[in-house]
């Protein structure tokens, strides 16, 4: 995908501003860009709220109509999965209450109108369920109870997924593609919000997040979720780490962004929410680089109260990565290149734990996941399933191997840009401590 491209459709969606002259620039796309540019636009979680920018500002016509015409489906198709789903969501929510089960809900419908004004604007794949360490015995009975079958773990995990009864152990493309109501959705059931082990970066969350859960009521159904400042803390953990597994949708940064433009004034919440993170400075950055990023795609400010904390807690290695290689690799859901490495390096303190680290993530070697079923093209989806997957190990291959060698050569060019930007910073620090010298002289 085209990053100025990818950089005119995302600023349609800014939250500020006037999009019209980007919109302008779209009608001169042909229709070979178009193709690329719907397909980026539903990798990115953005192709239902980029329709319904469009179709609010009476600019439908600001792109081909073929175009207009698969975008309209896919809204229509999403409307009729977020029915099924809410029926669906709210059967498990009753089997967990009626079960004692103390469950907080975690992104999906939670997420609304606080992050997204309408279900249907965003895309949803499973269901995530917060639940205290002593329920997960019985809250896996209750879904196997219910047809659901636990998917084999490759090795301790932070949660637990389960397929749903109808789920084809071999996904085959779907016609109504990511959107289809036919879809299957996963439930995940989480004990931790935050895996040190996993990631291998401390941070200080906040504990016994169940005690702080509330009772919602959002598209007529009621539900427990996360507390405002647990929501919105793990919703940049969320974002956070999916950018260190290179893998992070912008919808989900266009939520976040959302929140901010939303509840600037409310400054009662981001003094509450700025307590919570208790002063942890590594919790603070990680949170101060996810708002970062998100406020600087989508055209929004950093609310008042807490703009100046948490820029200071950025350091200054962590705010040129932004602006090197954070902002850039956005428009490729971070998954285009292993430039995250950079970042994931100066958040680990250990240098033996960086270099295994690095080791992994430069050349995975676990087997790989089965190619999505999802819409593909005629010629690939007609492939026997073995080949499809074979093809797919083999541009995953591809991908690491050039993916790596980008990196080693870009290595050297960030290690002098750190330097560059370094010495400025050091020469400030030499002259403060030679002026506090004489003023103890």
């Amino acid at each position: 995908m085209n990053r100025t491209l990818a950089g005119d459709l995302v600023e349609c969606l800014a939250l500020t501003g006037s999009p019209e002259m980007r919109l302008h620039r779209l009608k001169r796309l042909s229709r070979r860009e178009w193709e690329s540019t719907l397909s980026w636009l539903d990798l990115s979680g953005l192709s239902l709220a980029f329709w319904d920018r469009l179709t609010s500002l009476g600019a439908a016509d600001a792109i081909p109509l073929r175009a207009g015409t698969r975008l309209a489906r896919n809204l229509a198709d999403h409307r009729l999965r977020v029915a099924a789903m809410m029926e669906e969501f709210n059967s498990l929510n009753r089997r967990f209450e009626c079960a004692g089960i103390e469950y907080a809900v975690w992104k999906g419908f939670s997420l609304i109108p606080q992050y997204c004004t309408d279900p249907c604007l965003r895309a949803s794949y499973d269901y995530d369920y917060l639940i205290s360490e002593d329920a997960r015995d019985r809250a896996e009975k209750v879904l196997q109870a219910a047809g659901y079958l636990r998917k084999p773990s490759r090795g301790p995990e932070h949660h637990t997924t389960f397929l749903p009864p109808n789920f084809p152990a071999r996904p085959a493309p779907l016609s109504g593609g990511l959107y289809a109501a036919t879809l299957p959705r996963k439930v995940e059931l989480h004990v931790r919000l935050w895996d040190e082990q996993a990631f291998r970066i401390p941070l200080n969350v906040p504990a016994r997040p169940l005690d702080r859960r509330l009772l919602r009521t959002s598209q007529g159904l009621a539900f427990y979720s996360l507390g405002d400042e647990d929501a919105l803390m793990f919703q940049a953990l969320h974002a956070f780490q999916h950018i260190l597994h290179n893998w992070c949708r912008l919808g989900w940064l266009r939520e976040i962004a959302y929140f901010l433009e939303r509840q600037s004034a409310d400054t009662s919440f981001w003094t509450r929410f700025h307590a919570h993170l208790a002063g942890d400075q590594p919790l603070t950055e990680v949170v101060a680089l996810v708002f970062t990023l998100a406020s600087r795609l989508f055209h929004t400010t950093l609310p008042l109260p807490i703009k100046g904390p948490l820029l200071g807690s950025l350091r200054p290695q962590v705010s040129l990565w932004v602006d090197q290689y954070g902002l850039c690799s956005a428009f490729d859901n971070f998954a285009e290149n292993k430039y995250t490495l950079f970042l994931y390096r100066e958040l680990v303190r250990d240098e033996a734990v960086w270099q295994e680290i690095r080791k992994n993530r430069l050349l995975p070697l676990h087997r790989p996941n089965h190619a999505a079923g999802v819409a593909a093209p005629a010629t690939f989806a007609s492939l026997p399933a073995s080949w499809r997957q074979g093809w797919y190990v083999v541009r995953r291959l591809i991908h690491h191997s050039v993916g790596g060698a980008r990196y080693a050569w870009e290595s050297a060019r960030w290690q002098r840009i750190k330097t560059r930007a370094g010495r400025p910073i050091l020469s400030s620090l030499r002259l403060a401590r030679e002026s506090n010298e004489r003023v103890i002289r």
